[in-house]
C-alpha cells in the first residue's frame, strides 16, 4: 500500500536528520506528522513564496496534494475511533461521530487521540473559505482568545487544554514569554497514543542492571527489558542492521500498530546507518515495511526506557527553506484574515514541539503537541530461519507506525539511558 503521508515522510527525514546533528549524543524524539499538521494548518492560509517555501519545506507539490494528505491522516484516525463504535450505532450518528474534532478511543488494548485546535484574537475576521476549511479538512475547533490583554490567562488556557489532550504527560508548553499582546493566532496539534505489547515481557526476566554500551566506548547501567518470541525480523547488510517489528495488541485486523527496531551490527556507528536511511526514502519504506520480515524466533532484549524532548523549530524550519513566514517583513497569510495590510501583517514567531515517550514491559505512551504561533508585525536484505539474538542494549533507531495505512506516527533515536534529552 502506497503511504498516505508520503510527502510528511520526506519531511520527517529531513527534520529528524537536522534535529539530530544539531543534539550530537542526545536521544531524539518527535513526531512529525503532528509538525507537519500543525505547520499545515497555516500552508493552507499562506499565499505566493511563503506558500511555495512551506509546500516544498513539506515535500508536498500544491495546496490541493496537502489538503488530500490531511485529510486521508484524519480519516484513518476517525476510523481508529469509529470502528470500535456498537455496531448497532445509527449510520447518523456514526457520521456525527466522524466529524468530531477530538479523534479518541478510550479503549483497550490501545489508546489513540488526534487534536487540532486554534486559538485567534478577538476581533480579527477570519476569512470564511480558511474557516470552513481548517473545520472540514482538520475537524478543528476555533477559539476566540484576548492575547492582547489576557496573555498570560490564555497561556494557562492553552496548557491546560493540552494536558488534558496528551494524558497530562504534555505540562507547560508555552509561557508568559512564548504568548505576547502581539500574538494572533496559535494553531495546535497533538497526537497520544498508548498501546500495549502483543505479547507483554515479564517483569521477572527485566535485567535491573544491564550494561548499555554508548557509542563513545562508555559503559552505563540500564533496565533491560527480554523475551523469547517470534518477531517479524529482517536484516540489511548495505546499512549492517538487525530489524525487528514488535507488534501492538489490536482488536481490529484493519488497524496495526508497530514499534520497530533498527539496530545497528556491534562496531558499527549508527550516525552512519542514520544519514544513510534518513537520506534514502526508498530504504526507509524498505526496512518499515512489515512483509520483507518473516516471523523469527528472537531472544529479545530491549531497554526500558523514558524520554522526554522539546525543540524549538523556527531556525531549523528557515535553514530547511521555510524562510518567508517567519519574516515580519515578507509573510504572506492573507488566506487568513480579512483586511490584513503592512500595519497589521502576521507571520509565524515561533514553532514549539514538545513530546514524551514511556516503553516498559506491558507496552508504549507516546504523546507529541506541536504549537506554531503567528504574530502581527508591527539493499540488500537478509532473513535467518533460526533462531536470534537481538539485543539492543548499544544505540539504536526506532519507530512508531500503523502499517495498514502507513502513517509514522513517532521516530527516535536512543543512544543513552543517561543522556540529556533536548
Amino acid at each position: 500500500m502506497a503511504s498516505l503521508t508520503k510527502g510528511f515522510e520526506h519531511f520527517d527525514s529531513k527534520l529528524f536528520s537536522t534535529i539530530s546533528q544539531q543534539n550530537d549524543y542526545q536521544n531524539i524524539f518527535l513526531s512529525s506528522t503532528s509538525i507537519a499538521l500543525a505547520l499545515s494548518m497555516c500552508t493552507v492560509g499562506a499565499r505566493h513564496e511563503t506558500l511555495q517555501q512551506m509546500l516544498q519545506v513539506l515535500e508536498v507539490s500544491s495546496e490541493e496534494e496537502l489538503i488530500h494528505m490531511v485529510e486521508q491522516i484524519m480519516q484513518m484516525f476517525s476510523y481508529a475511533n469509529s470502528s470500535k463504535l456498537s455496531t448497532n450505532q445509527s449510520a447518523n450518528d456514526l457520521s456525527l461521530q466522524n466529524r468530531r474534532s477530538a479523534i479518541e478511543s478510550n479503549f483497550t488494548p490501545f489508546q489513540l487521540k488526534l487534536v487540532n485546535h486554534l486559538y485567534t484574537q478577538k476581533g480579527y475576521i477570519i476569512r470564511e473559505k480558511y474557516l470552513n476549511l481548517i473545520q472540514k479538512s482538520f475537524q478543528s475547533d476555533i477559539k476566540l482568545e484576548d492575547f492582547e490583554n489576557e496573555s498570560a490567562y490564555v497561556v494557562g488556557k492553552i496548557n491546560t487544554w493540552i494536558e488534558e489532550q496528551t494524558n497530562k504527560q504534555i505540562c507547560d508548553i508555552l509561557s508568559t514569554k512564548d504568548v505576547t499582546s502581539d500574538t494572533r493566532l496559535v494553531l495546535i496539534n497533538c497526537i497520544y497514543f498508548k498501546g500495549e505489547w502483543q505479547d507483554k515481557f515479564q517483569q521477572t526476566n527485566t535485567n535491573k542492571n544491564a550494561d548499555f554500551y554508548h557509542a563513545n566506548g562508555v559503559t552505563s547501567k540500564i533496565e533491560l527489558m527480554h523475551k523469547k518470541e517470534s518477531y517479524h525480523y529482517i536484516e540489511n547488510r548495505d546499512l549492517h542492521v538487525q530489524i525487528a517489528h514488535l507488534p501492538y495488541k489490536s482488536s481490529d485486523p484493519s488497524l496495526k500498530f508497530i514499534f520497530t527496531v533498527v539496530l545497528p551490527y556491534e562496531g558499527i556507528e549508527l550516525d552512519k546507518v542514520e544519514q544513510k536511511l534518513m537520506s534514502t526514502p526508498k530504504l526507509k519504506q524498505q526496512v518499515l515495511n512489515i512483509e520483507n520480515a518473516p516471523l523469527t524466533e528472537l531472544l529479545l532484549y530491549l531497554p526500558k526506557f523514558k524520554l522526554e524532548t522539546k525543540y524549538e523549530l523556527k531556525d531549523i524550519l528557515i535553514s530547511l527553506g521555510m524562510k518567508d513566514a517567519f519574516s515580519e517583513q515578507k509573510a504572506d497569510f492573507r488566506g487568513i484574515f480579512s483586511k490584513v495590510n503592512d500595519e497589521n501583517r502576521i507571520w509565524i514567531n515561533k514553532v514549539i514541539h514538545k513530546t514524551f515517550l514511556i516503553v516498559n514491559e506491558n507496552g508504549t505512551e507516546a504523546t507529541a503537541a506541536g504549537v506554531v504561533m503567528l504574530r502581527r508585525y508591527g539493499s540488500a536484505f537478509n532473513s535467518r530461519s533460526t533462531q536470534i539474538e537481538f539485543k539492543a542494549n548499544r544505540p539504536f533507531l526506532f519507530f512508531i507506525h500503523e502499517i495498514q495505512h502507513n502513517v509514522v506516527l513517532f521516530s527516535g533515536k536512543f543512544v543513552s539511558p543517561s543522556a540529556p534529552n533536548n
